[in-house]
């Protein structure tokens, strides 16, 4: 019986299958390239336009930074703006607001010289009650003038009577129930004018609707020169 003797070589096995598969790979790729062919594309155009797209996508990117710029600049230039509006806002209403103290003052000496009741010689030529910031707290105020040509004193009081409801009952407080050193009445003396203030707090549960200022000269009867004026309570 005779022997038969092979030779084992596993490489070459091992190399015909890379070769197997390379040819293979070589095989796909050419037909994914005819077909590519086939459908009608250019690597070397479609590498062109992309160039031109990332080109594109470049000067966007550049457009796009330039507007965020001039975005930035103009809101800038509005908070600028609206900053100087506001300043001249605030200067406006400081210079009205001056306007009508000026206009106030030159009513105030005009009514000095002048006043529309001079017969009496004595006028109540201001009266304001307003906020004085604390909780149902005013700061009222009251002017007194006569006229230039009087050289005596004017003396006397004044009393401040303040109107309102109080758990839907008509109620009157006088001074001395509003100010905190329960000041009956404010007196006065003096030879062209006076100005007196003070601070009024209101109960809780009151609604104040009008304040009745009297003026009583002293010296005189009860209806002698008296001056009597009704206000309506701010706000």
């Amino acid at each position: 019986m005779a022997l038969i003797v092979k030779a084992h070589t596993p490489w070459k096995t091992r190399l015909l299958l890379v070769l197997s598969l390379i040819t293979l790979c070589l095989a796909g790729w050419a037909l994914f390239e005819y077909g590519r062919y086939s459908a009608g594309f250019d690597g070397l155009e479609a590498r062109d336009e992309r160039n031109v797209l990332l080109k594109q996508i470049d000067e966007l990117e550049d457009q796009i930074a330039d507007l965020r710029k001039e975005k930035a600049g103009l809101e800038r230039a509005q908070q600028i703006e609206r900053k100087a509006y506001d300043d001249l806002d605030t200067s406006l209403k400081v210079l009205q607001s001056e306007i009508l103290e000026l206009k106030e003052e030159v009513a105030f000496y005009r009514g000095i010289i002048s006043p529309r009741d001079a017969a009496q010689g004595l006028y109540l030529q201001t009266f304001k009650v307003e906020p004085n910031g604390s909780p149902r707290g005013f700061r009222y105020k009251v002017i007194l003038t006569q006229v230039f040509q009087n050289e005596h004193h004017a003396r006397g009081v004044i009393r401040l009577s303040i109107e309102g409801l109080f758990s839907q009952q008509p109620k009157v407080l006088p001074l001395a129930e509003v100010t905190e050193k329960h000041i009956k009445e404010l007196e006065y003396r003096f030879k062209y004018f006076q100005n007196m203030e003070g601070d009024l707090q209101l109960p809780p549960g009151f609604k104040p609707k009008r304040v009745i200022v009297s003026v009583l000269p002293a010296g005189r009867g009860p209806e002698e020169g008296t001056i009597e004026k009704t206000y309506d309570w701010p706000g």
